[in-house]
């Protein structure tokens, strides 16, 4: 069975909504307008609904409707605290009962995240900030061009960079001019990650952007796939679909008030 015969009526409709709903979102680039409102309803409806039902399967049906028909009835308390959260909604004077449950959650929040958060950010990033220099020179030597740089040089000014700006944080003293230098160069490391982390953050939106694009053109489809849904025609159908009616909007008065404002 080829793609094209193992494609339904669901699929192919299912790339135009995917098409349309990519163009209402793109329209917000023109204005704030009810098609860009109807595509953002149905993703944040989608996503609630998509994460109800995760939950559910996921944590709520197998942690307590599982082991309350086995028989566990130590599963009655999680069950009781659930309903004392929704105290407040339905008695004001029954409300304080919902901070019962709501210091178990922090609680234990905070207990499971105090071990966690130390083992697998801070121990990792004490770690991993201190780079073993006899297996860098071993490996790479003092620069390795071909490897973006590594080597002991790479090692040092990793380790002398997090210094630096650990100590642009350090107020218990004045600084002095050598403390001034070094914070200094903490303030131009950080710049630079911060930059970096800005670009990462661009290249990604710009990589989400490009498979829009490719999925708008057809272009990530195989060819008998695209013979089928015509991407580019439904593109070029949503599209004036879309213009039309936010020509018709506009004509109407929409949006006047945002261009007043």
């Amino acid at each position: 069975m080829d793609a094209a015969t193992a494609l339904t009526g669901f699929d192919i409709v299912g790339a135009w909504v995917s098409i349309f709903l990519t163009l209402a979102i793109l329209s917000f680039l023109y204005a704030d307008n009810p098609v860009y409102k109807l595509a953002e309803h149905i993703f944040l409806g989608v996503s609630i609904g998509v994460g109800l039902i995760e939950v559910y399967h996921g944590v709520f049906r197998p942690n307590l409707i599982d082991k309350l028909a086995q028989g566990n009835l130590l599963s009655l308390v999680p069950l009781a605290m659930c309903a004392m959260l929704f105290a407040r909604t339905f008695s004001k004077k029954l409300g304080w009962l919902a901070r019962i449950p709501i210091a178990f959650i922090v609680a234990a929040y905070a207990g499971v995240k105090l071990t966690g958060e130390a083992n697998a950010n801070l121990m990792t990033q004490v770690a991993q900030s201190m780079p073993d220099l006899s297996a860098l020179w071993a490996e790479h030597g003092l620069w390795d061009w071909s490897a973006d740089g590594a080597g002991v040089l790479s090692g040092i000014l990793l380790v002398a960079g997090l210094c630096a700006c650990l100590l642009h944080f350090y107020f218990s003293a004045r600084h002095g001019p050598t403390m001034r230098v070094i914070s200094r160069f903490g303030v131009l490391v950080l710049m630079l990650s911060f930059g970096a982390s800005f670009g990462y953050t661009v290249m990604g939106r710009i990589s989400l952007a490009i498979g829009r694009a490719q999925e708008l053109l057809g272009l990530l489809r195989p060819t008998a796939e695209v013979e089928v849904i015509h991407p580019q025609l439904a593109t070029v159908v949503c599209g004036i679909v879309i213009i039309g009616f936010l020509v018709a909007w506009r004509m109407r008065g929409g949006g006047s008030d945002e261009a007043g404002a």
